[in-house]
C-alpha cells in the first residue's frame, strides 16, 4: 500500500498532491476540527504566510478532484499540524524536514511558495541596521574630507568650492500638485450581520464553498475561491444580491432563497440558501 511519501513523490498534478495530503492526515494527523484548533495556535508563532484555517478549508485541501493549486500557507498549516500531532504521540518527527518534502513537491508542480527561505528576522534586521550604519559613516567621511582632498597644490589648503548656481539649461523641479478629492466618494457597505452555516451543502457534504462570482452560470464552480465553511461555522455577511441558482440535490432548507447570494466581509459570495442570518432579508449590495 502506498504511503503519503510515495504519493507525494509520484504526484504529477495538484489532484494527486491533494490526495497525498489526505493520506498524511489519515496516517499521522488529527481530525480536521482538531487541526483547525491547532492552526489558531500556529498562527500566533509569526510564521510568514501562516494563518488560522477552518475545518472546511483544511478538508478541501485533501479533495483529489480539485486540480487547482492550493495556497502554500494552508498546506504549511496542514503539514505542521500533522507533524506536531504525530510527535505528541511519542514518535520522533523532524517537522522541518517533513515540511521541506512538501515544499519541494509544491515547487515541482510549479506552485508559488512565498518567502522560500524565511531567514531569521532578528538576524536579517541586524544586517539591515549594520548596512545602514556603514552607509551613514561612509557619507560622513566623504563630507568631512571633501574640502581638503584633490586640487593641484600640495600645501594642504582647501580648494575653492564649486559654484552653487545650477548648470545652465537645467530645468527647475516643480512639486506635483495634490489631486483634489472626489466630490462624491464611493459608498462602502459598512453593515455587518453575524451569521452561521445552518444547512449543509448538496450531495450529502457538510462543506459549503464560496465564490468570487455570482452571476455567470457558465463559470459555475470555476469561480470557487478556495475557501469553504463547515456546517455550524460562523461567518459575517454584509448584503444580498440576485444571482445564479445552484443545484440543490438532497438539500433540506429554505429553497425559496435559491438565486440569492450574500456578500461576505471577505468580498466573497456564498449562496443564501445555506446561511442563517436571523433576518428575513439583508440590504441590497
Amino acid at each position: 500500500m502506498s504511503t503519503w511519501r510515495d504519493l507525494l513523490t509520484e504526484a504529477g498534478h495538484w489532484g494527486e498532491y491533494r490526495g497525498a495530503l489526505r493520506a498524511l492526515q489519515k496516517d499521522e494527523g488529527p481530525s480536521f476540527k482538531d487541526m483547525a484548533v491547532r492552526s489558531e495556535e500556529l498562527a500566533t508563532r509569526d510564521i510568514p504566510g501562516v494563518t488560522s484555517c477552518s475545518a472546511g478549508t483544511l478538508h478541501k485541501l485533501t479533495n483529489p478532484e480539485l486540480y487547482s493549486a492550493p495556497k502554500w500557507g494552508q498546506v504549511e498549516v496542514f503539514v505542521r499540524a500533522c507533524a506536531e500531532h504525530d510527535a505528541e504521540r511519542g514518535r520522533e518527527v523532524d517537522a522541518e524536514a517533513v515540511l521541506r518534502l512538501w515544499k519541494d513537491g509544491f515547487r515541482r508542480l510549479k506552485g508559488e511558495v512565498p518567502l522560500p527561505d524565511r531567514p531569521d528576522r532578528k538576524g536579517r534586521l541586524g544586517l539591515v541596521v549594520a548596512a545602514g550604519v556603514v552607509v551613514v559613516l561612509a557619507a560622513g567621511a566623504v563630507a568631512f574630507n571633501w574640502p581638503f582632498s584633490g586640487g593641484s597644490g600640495d600645501d594642504g589648503k582647501p580648494d575653492a568650492p564649486a559654484s552653487s548656481a545650477p548648470p545652465t539649461g537645467t530645468p527647475a523641479l516643480t512639486p506635483t500638485p495634490t489631486p483634489k478629492p472626489s466630490a462624491t466618494p464611493p459608498v462602502v457597505k459598512s453593515e455587518r450581520f453575524p451569521s452561521r452555516i445552518a444547512w449543509s451543502d448538496n450531495g450529502g457534504s457538510t462543506i459549503v464553498q464560496v465564490y468570487s462570482d455570482y452571476t455567470d452560470s457558465a463559470q459555475g464552480r470555476g469561480s470557487l475561491t478556495g475557501h469553504a465553511y463547515d456546517l455550524g461555522q460562523d461567518l459575517v455577511v454584509q448584503c444580498q444580491v440576485a444571482g445564479r441558482t445552484v443545484p440543490l440535490g438532497d438539500y433540506r432548507g429554505p429553497a425559496q432563497r435559491n438565486g440569492l447570494w450574500y456578500r461576505m466581509t471577505t468580498g466573497e459570495y456564498i449562496p443564501a440558501i445555506y446561511v442563517d442570518t436571523g433576518r428575513d432579508s439583508l440590504p441590497a449590495c
